[in-house]
């Protein structure tokens, strides 16, 4: 489980570890338990972090070319993907790339996927509630850290996608630009 680490490591960390278990008089039956429990724990925390892909499209992207450009970029992150959508399951809106990137996500091994809709309901915002929330994705993966980039699938009629495209750039943050269709 712990292929990464020495053999002395394994070691180290397994005798640590039963001493503990006996400073505090576990149970064997609930030592073999806690002793999984910390080897799930230890290989989560010494796991690197899966890349986070920040996604904006057209509301007319093409399916097919949006889920064959998120499989380029699962198969680059090697199998572990967390997308950030700015697409509202409960409303099933908007429709488009952002619908087709949330499906992808949440049938797709090895992807999370994080949701971020537009706050429509707050008056003081209006019509900005779309690039204000497209702004704040970016912004949350930014300030998580690690690696990321951005996917836009980009049409002449897209300026929602087109405006966070150009904010990801003004940035200097990693964007990739594909054609909707």
């Amino acid at each position: 489980m712990l292929e990464h680490l020495s053999p002395s490591e394994r070691a180290v960390l397994l005798i640590m570890l039963n001493r503990s278990l006996d400073d505090h008089r576990v149970p064997p039956e609930a030592a073999d338990h806690v002793r999984q429990h910390f080897r799930d724990q230890l290989e989560a925390f010494v796991s690197p972090r899966p890349a986070t892909l920040v996604y904006t499209g057209w509301r007319g992207a093409a399916r097919q070319r949006v889920r064959a450009d998120l499989e380029t970029t699962l198969a680059r992150a090697r199998g572990r993907l967390h997308v950030i959508v700015g697409y509202n399951p409960d409303t099933d809106e908007p429709s488009g790339g952002d619908r087709w990137t949330y499906e992808w996500a949440i049938h797709t091994p090895g992807v999370t996927v994080e949701t971020h809709p537009a706050p429509w309901h707050i008056p003081a915002l209006s019509r900005s509630a779309g690039p204000y929330r497209n702004g704040f994705m970016l912004g949350v993966a930014a300030g998580r850290g690690g690696a990321f980039e951005v996917l836009a699938h980009l049409h002449p009629s897209s300026r929602g996608a087109s405006g966070t495209a150009a904010y990801a750039d003004h940035l200097g943050l990693r964007i990739r630009k594909e054609p909707a269709l």
